[in-house]
């Protein structure tokens, strides 16, 4: 089984952005992300990603919010332009702080625009390694007001990406249990960072509890922002337990374009994914869940 044979396939997971825009970016031009400098992907706009996705049979695309400066609806509106000239991104998942007391209005400024199928607010904040936080602090998944404003979001049918490391999933997989009728979706594969044995046995053991509940999907992504030197070998055990605890049917694999391309090209990544599906023994239906029908169907696009 072939990639290629994968027709019109879907990627669940990419960002638009520039500096007039995402004034954050120039802070780690030549250093202080973790996937290394972003001097090379200051820029990226909607062509840049159809220049890059042409290389593999990608018909569809999710943009992901990325620290827009300013009111995040602004992010929404820049990226729904996007889509009406050039037809990608087709689906958008906006940002919205949930713990604030407008979080209703935020809601409702996304849901004006047609693309708009979900929120990420990043909740990664390891409790060691101080550049792998995204998040100010450790305490949304149990604060009350932003568990009000993620229940908010069921009114207007919008999903959550869970962004988080694999100790803060035994409390997230308590917030997932109580709302059983939200779509909650797993970014970069819950970020296996750390290779050693015991760092593997965590993550393994919070994909488990979070597998247990059939609302929550995982995109299977993100890998070479902590493994520069990747390949086959190195992402194998990474893939391979996602699938296993998830099934096939609630993986997605996506792009982190253009964070990802700061250390690989999009067709060698795909390729390299759909590859370790063929040495799992998958079918090409397996194949075409994860690369294109589960995400239509998450994302509804």
């Amino acid at each position: 089984m072939s990639l290629l044979t994968v027709s019109d396939c879907v990627d669940p997971h990419h960002h638009l952005w520039s500096p007039k825009t995402h004034s954050w970016l120039e802070k780690v031009a030549e250093s202080g992300h973790p996937a290394g400098p972003f001097k090379s992907v200051l820029t990226y706009e909607v062509e840049d990603y159809m220049k890059d996705c042409s290389t593999f049979n990608v018909a569809k695309s999710v943009h992901v919010q990325a620290h827009f400066d300013g009111d995040p609806v602004e992010e929404t509106k820049y990226c729904q332009a996007a889509s009406d000239k050039h037809g990608y991104p087709h689906g958008i998942v906006a940002y919205a702080d949930l713990s604030s007391p407008d979080v209703d209005n935020v809601l409702k400024g996304h849901c004006a625009y047609p693309n708009v199928r979900g929120i990420r607010q990043m909740l990664d904040y390891h409790p060691v390694v101080e550049k792998w936080r995204q998040a100010p602090h450790d305490r949304f998944l149990t604060d009350d007001s932003w568990l009000t404003g993620l229940t908010l979001m069921e009114k207007y049918n919008l999903s959550f990406d869970l962004q988080l490391h694999a100790p803060q999933m035994q409390a997230a997989a308590g917030v997932v249990r109580t709302h059983p009728n939200m779509q909650f979706i797993i970014n970069h594969a819950g970020f296996p960072a750390e290779l050693n044995t015991e760092a593997i046995a965590v993550w393994k053991e919070g994909l488990a509890m979070l597998a247990q509940h059939s609302n929550v999907a995982i995109k299977l992504s993100g890998y070479n922002m902590f493994h520069f030197d990747w390949n086959k070998e190195l992402l194998y055990p990474l893939v391979e337990y996602p699938i296993n605890v998830f099934s096939t049917g609630r993986c997605m694999f996506a792009s982190n374009f253009p964070v990802d391309k700061i250390n690989g090209g999009y067709k060698d990544l795909m390729q390299c994914y759909a590859s370790i599906c063929t040495d799992m023994g998958l079918t090409q239906e397996d194949a075409d869940k994860m690369f294109r029908d589960n995400a239509t169907r998450v994302y509804r696009i």
